[in-house]
This record gives structure tokens, sequence and C-alpha cells, in this order.
């Protein structure tokens, strides 16, 4: 839908003057407006991971309830490790790493772990 009205605007992107026919153009071309376009995307993108993504800091570990323990589950068996749990499942992918099966549950010998 276009008027009759002749505006002057200076385009958002590259702050060229331009004749607008419509109150709410804000480009002076398609390719302004698909580089603008493109632009707030990428930060909209990265404003949702800054907001999502925070440093957590690790559980602390009680060593006492572990000592007690002769079989850990995975959480546990990594905090042991001091390392991560999906690090902890690719080693018994890679069958560096054995468990006991319970069901959907891995348990891991303690004594295996320290070895």
């Amino acid at each position: 839908m276009t008027s009759n009205m002749r505006l002057n605007k200076v385009c958002q992107h590259c702050h060229q003057e331009f004749i607008a026919r419509t109150m709410l153009t804000r480009y002076c071309s398609h390719t302004c407006n698909r580089i603008a376009y493109k632009q707030a995307k990428r930060d909209q993108k990265l404003q949702s991971a800054i907001h999502h993504v925070s440093a957590q800091p690790m559980p602390v570990i009680n060593y006492e309830t572990i000592a007690d323990k002769p079989l850990l589950n995975l959480n546990e068996a990594a905090q042991l490790l001091n390392i991560s749990p999906l690090t902890l499942r690719r080693w018994l992918k890679a069958g560096k790493i054995t468990s006991i099966r319970k069901g959907k549950k891995h348990l891991f010998d303690k004594r295996g772990l320290l070895q």
C-alpha cells in the first residue's frame, strides 16, 4: 500500500537520507533491511545465550557419604574423579571404565575407579 506522501527519512542501517512513502519505513532499500534484520537476529541469539549460560559452581562433594558407599552412582563417581558426568559416560562407551547396570542406572565400584 503506497500513498502520495513523500517523507525525507534517514536509513537506520546506512544513515543515508532517502524519500519514504509511508510513516513506518525505516530503511532505504531491501538490502539495508535484510542486513539490519540479520544483525538483529544475531544480537538476539547472543543475548539469549548470555542469559541462559551462567557459570554454575561444581556441587560440593561430601566425601564422608561417599567414603561409606561401596557403589557410586554416575554423578558421585564423576565428582570423585573430578570430571564431568558426560566425560564419564564417554569413558563407559569407549570401554575405558566398567560399571554395573541396575535398570537404566550405572553403578561404579569405588575400588575400581581409584585404581
